[in-house]
């Protein structure tokens, strides 16, 4: 018997593509985590109904070279303004990448710049919620305001003053303007941690589980980049004092979003020739880790590459699509994302507020409906036709092995063995061990649905060709020509063919039957040949004595795409099977 080649085990492209996924978020979480150890603003403030917008008594500006900015010291006078006398209200200002310095009375309260004495990544303090408590003898003392823009893109922001407490600027103003985009985001957070977890839980086929699962993926990094940027989030979680934190969570979720937007277009391809996408993606990938590395070691500004790493990831996405003919999924899943980003992003240019651009979240929500659950549905429906196949394979089997177990052939054998042990016990004992792995055999076929290698079909085969050449002594003799064993097949392919050699090759002019067995590689998949040198038959009227052969060639069908071709003639048979790769 030749032994089975080994089979040699390669990291393919889409491995290395989640290996490096898998390490964006390590550094992404090693990033945040040492974000959530730097310093922040703690605040708090019991609530009250009323509030002022503040208007500053004068603003000076001076102009800051190596921010490319503007400094602006705005002063207030609050001695206008009525105490509380029941409550404390606190002064809010909303941030974004600028240092902010506080000084009540000369003496410097807060300030948000950079402690050289605690480690921080990145310049820019994040976008926050700046809140300071106005006690009441403050209302009397002098009252500035610094701030210091880190970026040149926030250096013309007009803040707003509010003299209020956390929850009414929560529930009064905040939320009323940010809630539906807010509501958007968890539900496409939620909605694609779900499909996360079922496209890893209901076992599905590795092309549509790495489909649903990367939609999945996308969709929840692209909700927590969306949540993380708005200002509700801050001012709910500004208890934390992690505002830097949050800043740096949505860039992360960004970065990760345009690569699983990336590995989604490639998964949307379901054959292994997209070589120019998977290189995309795996360049994509690293080239965020390298990003990730640098960020955490302090020696680049996230904030400063993200128009270009945008730019680049846009390029990808498009050498991927355009280097091989691109199909309708394809282009339905490229075009409108990066025209929904597009138009967010002009709303955002002219508004300053992301929670007036929500194309984007909506596209996400449409896309989950339409290719997450609608993909589910199909898969439900996919799997309901694969049930109903696999009982009819069953059924086929069935009929298979009633076919192959005939009781003449077991009582011949019993005959046989039982005169054998009279002239050779040691024989006779050879034979009932060949048998009993023959039986063995057909049994455990019915006991599973999939491919087996072709070295355990082939010593049911044997068993069974040992049995028949003790029945007709000299008359049987098989050849062996198996170079290639290193595939599968479904069980009980070979063992109906040659006992339909043996049925049909005798008779006539043939006292001797020589059959020969072949395998040989071709360029997509495997093919045997079973050959005899018998009579010959010719298919039955009625296809009875080919039940057999007809249940080898639906089982091949359903089982793995393979086909039976037989050719009969005047001089033997020949019976090709190719099992696909």
């Amino acid at each position: 018997m030749n032994k089975t080649e080994p089979v040699k085990k390669q990291f393919s492209s889409e491995k290395i593509i989640d290996i490096a996924i898998f390490l964006i978020f390590l550094l992404s979480a090693a990033l945040l985590i040492f974000q959530f150890k730097s310093s922040g603003l703690k605040t708090a403030a019991p609530a009250i109904n009323s509030y002022f917008i503040l208007q500053p008594q004068s603003v000076t500006e001076k102009v800051i070279p190596e921010y490319t900015g503007i400094r602006r010291t705005y002063q207030f006078d609050m001695s206008k303004l009525p105490v509380s006398s029941a409550r404390t209200r606190s002064f809010f200002v909303y941030l974004r990448h600028t240092i902010a310095e506080v000084v009540i009375d000369g003496k410097t309260t807060v300030d948000t710049g950079e402690d050289q004495d605690v480690f921080h990544i990145g310049h820019t303090p994040g976008n926050y919620w700046l809140s300071i408590p106005i006690h009441d003898v403050y209302y009397e003392k002098p009252f500035s305001l610094t701030l210091t823009p880190v970026y040149n893109s926030v250096r013309n922001e007009q803040p707003v003053f509010y003299l209020i407490d956390r929850e009414p600027l929560l529930n009064m103003i905040v939320l009323p303007g940010e809630m539906p985009l807010i509501a958007m985001s968890f539900f496409v957070i939620t909605t694609g941690i779900f499909l996360m977890i079922i496209a890893v839980v209901i076992g599905l086929t590795p092309p549509d589980r790495e489909k649903l699962l990367y939609l999945g993926a996308f969709s929840t990094a692209g909700g927590i980049w969306k949540l993380c940027g708005l200002s509700a989030v801050t001012l709910v979680l500004d208890y934390t004092g992690q505002q830097k934190f949050i800043w740096y969570t949505g860039i992360c979720g960004y970065m990760l979003m345009l690569v699983f937007s990336l590995r989604h277009l490639v998964a949307l391809r379901s054959d292994d020739r997209n070589h120019i996408g998977k290189a995309c993606c795996l360049f994509s990938a690293a080239v965020s880790i390298l990003l990730l590395v640098l960020q955490v070691a302090n020696l680049l500004d996230l904030h400063e590459t993200l128009v270009w790493y945008g730019f680049g990831m846009a390029v990808l996405h498009l050498i991927a699509l355009l280097g091989h003919k691109p199909d309708r999924d394809e282009i339905l899943w490229l075009v409108p994302a990066f025209l929904s980003l597009l138009f967010d992003l002009g709303i955002y240019m002219k508004t300053g507020a992301i929670s007036t651009a929500p194309v984007f979240m909506l596209w996400i929500i449409l896309n989950l409906f339409v290719r997450g659950f609608g993909f589910l549905h199909m898969v439900i429906r996919r799997e309901r036709e694969l049930r109903i196949k696999d009982e009819e394979l069953r059924g086929a089997k069935i009929q298979t092995m009633i076919s192959q177990i005939r009781p003449h052939f077991i009582f011949n054998t019993l005959a046989s063995v039982n005169m054998i042990c009279e002239e050779n016990p040691k024989r006779a004992v050879e034979i009932i061990s060949d048998f009993s792995q023959y039986l063995q055999s057909n049994f455990s076929a019915l006991a599973t649905s999939e491919l087996i290698p072709f070295s355990e079909e082939m010593k049911h085969v044997k068993a069974y060709l040992d049995v028949e050449a003790a029945l007709y002594e000299d008359q049987l003799s098989v050849e062996y020509d198996t170079v290639f064993t290193a595939f599968r097949l479904p069980p009980l392919t070979l063992q109906p063919i040659v006992e339909n050699c043996i049925k049909h090759g005798f008779g006539g002019d043939t006292s001797s039957l020589h059959i020969i067995i072949r395998t040989r590689q071709t360029g997509n998949g495997a093919e045997i040949q079973i050959e005899d040198n018998g009579q010959g038959y010719a298919p039955s009227p009625d296809g009875a004595i080919h039940v057999g052969l007809v249940n080898v060639k639906e089982r091949l069908k359903l089982m793995c795409g393979g086909t039976l071709q037989l050719v009969p003639c005047s001089t033997g048979t020949l019976v090709t099977i190719f099992i696909p790769a």
